[in-house]
């Protein structure tokens, strides 16, 4: 990112230091990007219940996003000391002795995310049914959560497609431009329902192409000015950009899924032309 750009646009009594917060998010960021590299993410069935149960239990999608990490994160780990437990011919108990459906996996990893984001899922009557129709138990409910937390107790903390957003709109002073927060939603939304095709790319990469199509959904004629914008404020040439912003373009419409922010806009179909 260029640090003399943003220097010279952030005020001084700013309440946060853009560039070391930057920083931190940029070294999550390559860390992360080498993890989603090395492991799979989470089947897509089992990122269809995670939506779903946000949708019925009106949790924000960010917890969504963020569960899809942290499941991520448990079948990598499971994986990796199944692998080591097997290697050493250990008399240990197999970590993953007990299988769970992706249900349940799904409904633990919500509830975390939920109380790691001080969103109160768990208080709820839905989330007290939804534990009763799926699991024997509270009681094994809870001793699930545990098993999980402990498996990922030290992989806590994901940074998310959404905190480079934020940060960058933050920085420049973006909140002025219309409906932008409603469809950069969105489009994160998308991206994490296809995290194989987005995720293992630098996030920084994926934040700017998606505020590129944000800010330019009205008008397709100002697409070029903001990738033109976004290749002066980092170290990503236009191609790069432009080529993250057709492929997130393109995935949408080829899986044919339905954003409300797309509706009536036509200038996506077009740049494929």
């Amino acid at each position: 990112m260029n640090f003399e750009i943003i220097s010279d646009i952030i005020k001084n009594d700013k309440q946060f230091n853009f560039r070391d917060y930057y920083g931190y998010l940029s070294n999550k960021e390559i860390t992360w990007k080498n993890y989603n590299q090395l492991y799979p993410f989470p089947k897509e069935n089992i990122i269809s219940v995670l939506y779903s149960l946000a949708r019925k239990h009106n949790i924000c999608t960010k917890n969504v996003h963020h569960s899809i990490c942290l499941i991520q994160r448990y079948l990598g780990l499971v994986e990796f000391n199944n692998y080591r437990v097997n290697y050493k011919k250990s008399g240990n108990e197999n970590i993953n002795s007990k299988k769970y459906s992706d249900i349940q996996l799904s409904i633990c990893a919500l509830n975390i995310s939920c109380k790691l984001n001080n969103v109160i899922w768990c208080k709820t009557e839905g989330f007290k049914l939804i534990v009763s129709t799926y699991f024997s138990s509270i009681n094994e409910y809870q001793k699930y959560e545990i098993e999980f937390l402990n498996i990922i107790r030290f992989y806590l903390t994901v940074p998310l497609i959404s905190d480079f957003v934020g940060v960058i709109i933050d920085g420049f002073y973006l909140n002025d431009r219309p409906t932008t927060e409603s469809n950069y939603n969105e489009i994160i939304d998308f991206i994490y329902y296809n995290p194989n095709q987005f995720l293992t790319k630098p996030f920084t990469l994926i934040a700017l192409s998606v505020l590129c199509i944000t800010f330019s959904i009205n008008d397709y004629k100002l697409l070029k000015y903001y990738i033109k914008w976004a290749t002066n404020i980092s170290n990503y040439t236009y191609q790069a950009i432009q080529i993250e912003v057709d492929k997130i373009v393109n995935t949408i419409f080829k899986d044919k899924m339905t954003l409300n922010i797309f509706k009536d806009q036509i200038w996506l179909q077009n740049s494929r032309e």
